[in-house]
Formats: structure tokens, C-alpha cells, sequence
């Protein structure tokens, strides 16, 4: 008991959140402690508990300081104790992580960087597109813009670093490169990110009561696709 305690900190972040860091480290993907802990915090449903963000290998729960435990650290050792005691099996959540699928064009007439990034990268277009896509990504968490996923981690070969200057306007569904991660824009907003490709899917709406298509510990999958292809099917969102 006293190693699995071990792999997780307990910090208070200001008066209504508590931060858990797992110390073992930022690997390939969300630690799998992490998600099941997460997973098991929603099981409970804990009154007063406003928000549950994760990210990379900290868990932050947000509570609402009038209607929450008025011990919040003893609370959040008590918490921590009771997932570990009932907790047998560390790859338990392995089996809820969901493989996301995701159309992308990956033409140069939607990734403005795509001829650029082969030559740095010193590859061919083919060969990049086939190195971008072959990977399963981790999404290790959503920021920047509402919904925008940063996964990880993009093959050493083609990591590139972000523009010096951002662009002013880059598309929703545009598919990007920065270091080791990579992402899609959620809607159009400026941006500084090596553009490759464009997804015709919708990743954002806020008419949805999932409002975005990803989450923190979802695995995902790029699959390249024809220019026609990606026109069709950015008219079908379109009308949708």
C-alpha cells in the first residue's frame, strides 16, 4: 500500500481546488493511475465537486468551497486512500480508453506547411504524411482554445517547432505540429502551429453535451484521405 501511495502528490491549489501529481513520471501517454483515479472520483460523485481536469500526469478537482469538505487535504487523503485500498488492478482502465479515428486531407492546398516540414524534416511529403499518420497519439489534455487536444508524441523525425510569427487566421479542423505534439484546431483563431493538414470533422460544438470530440487519455488516429473526399465531406458538416 505504502508504494502505491507513493506514486501520487497531494497539492492544495488556492481555496477550491486540489491538485494530484503522480511521480512517476510523463512517459508515452496518461499514466494508467491517473485515468482510474480520475475515472473512480467520477464514480463517486462527490458533492461539491464543481470540475475534474486532467492533464499530463496531474489530476485537478475543482470544488465549490460552500458545499465541500471544510478539510479539503484530509479529504483528499481519505479519497486517495479509499481508491488504493480498492484499486487491485493498476490496468484496469485500460480497457475504457477510447481509439478515436480522424479524416485528414493531407494536401498542400490545406496544410499551407506540409512542402515546407518535408524539407526540414529532410523526407518526402509521402514520407512525412506516412510518419504523421501511422502513430497512435495520446490526447494528454485540452487547452489553448475550447476543445483543442495537444497529443503526443509526434515522431522525433518530423517534430517541428512552432512559427516565430503566428498566423492571424488559421481554419477549424487544421492540423498542426509543435515539437513533440500535435493537434487540430477546434475553430478558427490565429495560431502558431506547423499546419500539415485539414480534418473535415467538426471537433467543437457547443450545441453538443459532450462539446468536444476528445478527452484527456483518448488515443487517436489520423487517417489520410483525397482532396475530393475531404470537399464532401466538409459539405456534409457543413449542412449539418
Amino acid at each position: 500500500m505504502q508504494s502505491q501511495r507513493s506514486i501520487f502528490q497531494i497539492q492544495l491549489l488556492g481555496d477550491h481546488a486540489i491538485v494530484f501529481k503522480t511521480t512517476t513520471g510523463l512517459h508515452d501517454g496518461i499514466d494508467h493511475n491517473l485515468l482510474a483515479f480520475n475515472q473512480f472520483i467520477t464514480d463517486e460523485k462527490i458533492k461539491g465537486v464543481r470540475d475534474i481536469i486532467l492533464a499530463y500526469d496531474t489530476l485537478t478537482l475543482i470544488y465549490d468551497i460552500l458545499s465541500f469538505d471544510p478539510n479539503p487535504y484530509l479529504f483528499a487523503n481519505h479519497l486517495l486512500e479509499k481508491f488504493l485500498a480498492i484499486s487491485t488492478n493498476t490496468n484496469a482502465s485500460k480497457a475504457d480508453l477510447r481509439c478515436i479515428e480522424i479524416p485528414v486531407c493531407y494536401d498542400p492546398s490545406l496544410g499551407f506547411d506540409l512542402s515546407d516540414a518535408a524539407i526540414k524534416s529532410n523526407l518526402s511529403i509521402e514520407a512525412l504524411i506516412q510518419q504523421h499518420s501511422e502513430k497512435v497519439y495520446t490526447v494528454y489534455c485540452l487547452g489553448f482554445l475550447p476543445g483543442f487536444a495537444y497529443m503526443g508524441n509526434v515522431p522525433k523525425s518530423i517534430q517541428l517547432p512552432r512559427h516565430a510569427s503566428p498566423r492571424t487566421n488559421v481554419l477549424a479542423g487544421s492540423v498542426g505540429i509543435a515539437g513533440k505534439q500535435t493537434g487540430i484546431y477546434p475553430m478558427k483563431s490565429p495560431g502558431g502551429w506547423q499546419i500539415i493538414g485539414r480534418t473535415p470533422l467538426k471537433i467543437f460544438d457547443p450545441n453538443t453535451a459532450t462539446l468536444t470530440l476528445f478527452k484527456a487519455g483518448d488515443q487517436v488516429k489520423f487517417n489520410p484521405i483525397s482532396l475530393e473526399l475531404f470537399h464532401q465531406l466538409n459539405a456534409h458538416q457543413d449542412v449539418d
